[in-house]
C-alpha cells in the first residue's frame, strides 16, 4: 500500500472533523441558534441531614417542579415589577435585584465587553428579557414565590470591594409556607451562593426548586465571511449579525460523573429530560456560563428553551416540614465568565463546564503553556506563534523521520511508475512487486505518515483548547492594518476580517504539496493537491488564533523540509 494512501486518509479525517459543524450549519441539516445565550455555573453546599426528602433513587415522576414540566416551567409567569431595586457592587459585576422574591433584575460582567474597545457595551449575563422571567427565583409546590405574597428584606444595597463579603435577606409568607433566602455574595467570586429555611406550622411535605434564565446575551454576533460575501455577490437586505457556528449556546449539566449539553432550538424547545441525581444545570457557551446547583444526590434538573429564554432549574421532591422546625436547603449560582481557574475553585465540580471533548486531556495542558507564554510576551497572537514552535521541536525527530522517508519514496517513484504500468492489469502482482521493492531498498511505506498519525492528537487537542479559551477572547495579536488604522487582527477569538491569515495558510499549504514526493495515482496526486483548497475554504471563517497556529507550523514545516531536501 503507497504511504499515500494513509496520507489522505489522515487528511479526510481532519477535513472531516473541522468541516462537519461548518457544513452540517450551512446545508440546514442543524438549525441555526436563533437566541444566544450566555450563561454560568453554580455551585451548591451540602444540604440539611435533618430533613427526610426521600431516597435518592426515588423516580422524579409524580406532578412536581422538577418532573411536571408540561404545567410548571422553571420560571412559571414573569416577574412583577413590585418592590424595590436593591444592587450588589463589586470589583467583578453589578447585580440588581428586586426587594420581592429576590430574583435577579440584571447582572453586569465589569471585565467584558460584547464588542473590542472601550465603547462596547459589557456582556449582561441577565438582560431585560431574561430578568422578565425571574432567573434566581424560588418554585414552591410548581408556583412562582415572587408574585403575590408579601416580602421583607433585611439590608441594603450592597458595595464589596476586594476580600468583603455581603448577605441579603428576603423573608415571605409563601401559601402556609414561611421562606426565608440569605443570598451571600462576594467580592472575590461570581458565585451567589443561597440559605433556603423552609418551615410551617403544621405537618406537610412540599417540593422546592431553584430556577435560573439567560436570554439573549449577543456577545460577539458577527456578520459571517461567508454572508458578507453571498450578500456582496447576490445583494439583497443588509446581513442581520449572527452567532457563530463554532460557539454556541446550549444547555449544559452534570449528573453524577456525566458531563453532558444539547444545543439544537427545536429539541430544548421540547425541554431536557429530567435528571435525577443532578450537580448543577446552566446556560453557557464557549466563553461564558450561568447555573444553578444542589450539592444533594436526590436532587433533580430540568432545562428549556421558552422564547428567547434559556431556563433551568434545580431542586427536590418531597421536603417534609414538621411543626416547629426549619429545613434547610442549600443552593448556589454562577454567573460568570469560564475563567479555569475560577471554574477550577468553584464547589460541585463546576469546572466541568469548561470541557474540551475528547481530547482534554491534551487541550488543557496546551492551555495552559498558552497562559504560561503570554505572561513574558504580553501578546496572545505571540504566544500562540511561541506554543507553536514548542510543539514542532518535540515533534522535530519524528518530523525529520518523515522528511526522509518521502526522499526514499521520490527516489522510488520511477520504479513504481514501471511495475504500476507492468501489472496494471494484475493488481494482486502490482502490489506484490511494490511492496517487495520496499523490502528490498528497506523504505517503509507508512514512515512518511506516522509522525501525521502521532500529531493528530495534538492537533485536536490544540484545536479545541483554542476554540474554547476565554483569554483568546477580544485579545489582539497584530490590531490594525500595517501602516493604517484599519483594524485587522484585533480579536483572536474572531475571523479574519480581510482574509489574509487563510489565504496565506492555504498558499503555504500548496507549496508544502509542491515540495513533497508526488504520488505515482494520478488520481491521489489530485486529490493531496485539493487539499490546500479544502483547508483554505475551512480555516476562512475559524478564529484567527486557529489560522495563526496552522499557518505558522506551515511555515516551520517548509523550512525544515526545505533542509532536509538540501541535506538529501
Amino acid at each position: 500500500m503507497d504511504n499515500r494512501n494513509l496520507a489522505i486518509a489522515i487528511v479526510l479525517c481532519i477535513v472531516i472533523f473541522l468541516g462537519w459543524n461548518f457544513l452540517s450549519y450551512k446545508m440546514g441539516w442543524i438549525p441555526e441558534e436563533k437566541t444566544p445565550g450566555k450563561a454560568i455555573a453554580p455551585s451548591a453546599r451540602s444540604s440539611a441531614p435533618d430533613a427526610p426528602t426521600g431516597s435518592p433513587d426515588a423516580p422524579a415522576g409524580s406532578p412536581d417542579a422538577v418532573a411536571d414540566f408540561a404545567g410548571q416551567s422553571p420560571a412559571p409567569g414573569p416577574a412583577s415589577d413590585t418592590g424595590r431595586a436593591v444592587s450588589v457592587e463589586t470589583p467583578l459585576y453589578t447585580a440588581v435585584l428586586q426587594s420581592d422574591g429576590g430574583v435577579l433584575r440584571r447582572f453586569t460582567l465589569k471585565g467584558y465587553r460584547t464588542g473590542i474597545g472601550g465603547s462596547a457595551p459589557l456582556v449582561e449575563m441577565v438582560d431585560a428579557p431574561a430578568a422578565a422571567q425571574a432567573p434566581l427565583g424560588i418554585l414552591l409546590d410548581g408556583l412562582a414565590t415572587w408574585n403575590g405574597p408579601q416580602w421583607t428584606l433585611t439590608g441594603g444595597d450592597l458595595t464589596l470591594a476586594d476580600g468583603e463579603d455581603g448577605v441579603l435577606t428576603f423573608t415571605a409568607d409563601v401559601d402556609g409556607v414561611a421562606l426565608r433566602r440569605e443570598l451571600a455574595f462576594s467580592a472575590s467570586d461570581y458565585v451567589i451562593t443561597e440559605r433556603l429555611f423552609l418551615a410551617s406550622p403544621k405537618p406537610r411535605s412540599v417540593n422546592t426548586a431553584f430556577t435560573l434564565g439567560i436570554s439573549s446575551l449577543n456577545t460577539d454576533r458577527k456578520v459571517s465571511v461567508f454572508t458578507s460575501l453571498r450578500h456582496a455577490l447576490l445583494g439583497g437586505p443588509q446581513p442581520e449579525p449572527e452567532e457563530s457556528q463554532y460557539n454556541p449556546t446550549r444547555i449544559a449539566w452534570l449528573q453524577g460523573a456525566d458531563f453532558d449539553e444539547e444545543s439544537a432550538p427545536a429539541d430544548l424547545a421540547k425541554g431536557t429530560p429530567v435528571l435525577n441525581g443532578a450537580s448543577w444545570m446552566g446556560v453557557m457557551n464557549n466563553y461564558f456560563l450561568g447555573a444553578v446547583s444542589m450539592d444533594d444526590p436526590a436532587a433533580g434538573a430540568k432545562g428549556r428553551l421558552i422564547g428567547s429564554v434559556y431556563h433551568v432549574l434545580i431542586g427536590k421532591t418531597g421536603v417534609a416540614l414538621r411543626p416547629g422546625e426549619e429545613v434547610l436547603l442549600r443552593s448556589a449560582y454562577f454567573l460568570g465568565p469560564k475563567e479555569s481557574g475560577r471554574l477550577a475553585a468553584t464547589p460541585n465540580d463546576i469546572g466541568r463546564a469548561l470541557d474540551y471533548g475528547f481530547f482534554s486531556v491534551i487541550a488543557r495542558p496546551l492551555v495552559r503553556l498558552l497562559v504560561f507564554f503570554h505572561g513574558y510576551t504580553n501578546n496572545y497572537g505571540l504566544a500562540v506563534i511561541l506554543m507553536t514552535m514548542l510543539i514542532k521541536l518535540i515533534f522535530w525527530p519524528l518530523s525529520q523521520k518523515s522528511y526522509k522517508s518521502m526522499n526514499q519514496m521520490k527516489k522510488l517513484q520511477p520504479m513504481m511508475l514501471k511495475i504500476r504500468e507492468k501489472y496494471k492489469d494484475d493488481k494482486e502482482a502490482m502490489n506484490r512487486e511494490v511492496m517487495q521493492l520496499y523490502k528490498t531498498y528497506k523504505v517503509s511505506p507508512a514512515g512518511g505518515c506516522l509522525p501525521i498519525v502521532v500529531q493528530i492528537p495534538v492537533f485536536f487537542g490544540l484545536y479545541q483548547g483554542l476554540l474554547n479559551a476565554i483569554e483568546l477572547r477580544h485579545s489582539p495579536f497584530i490590531a490594525t492594518l500595517p501602516f493604517s488604522d484599519i483594524p485587522w487582527l484585533a480579536d483572536l477569538a474572531s475571523p479574519d476580517p480581510w482574509l489574509i491569515t487563510p489565504l496565506t495558510m492555504g498558499a503555504t499549504m500548496f507549496l508544502q504539496q509542491k515540495m513533497s514526493p508526488s504520488s505515482a495515482d494520478p488520481t491521489q496526486a489530485r486529490i493531496m493537491m485539493l487539499m490546500p483548497l479544502i483547508f483554505t475554504v475551512l480555516f476562512l471563517n475559524f478564529p484567527a488564533g486557529l489560522v495563526v497556529y496552522w499557518l505558522v507550523n506551515n511555515v516551520i514545516s517548509i523550512g525544515q523540509q526545505w533542509w532536509q531536501l538540501r541535506r538529501a
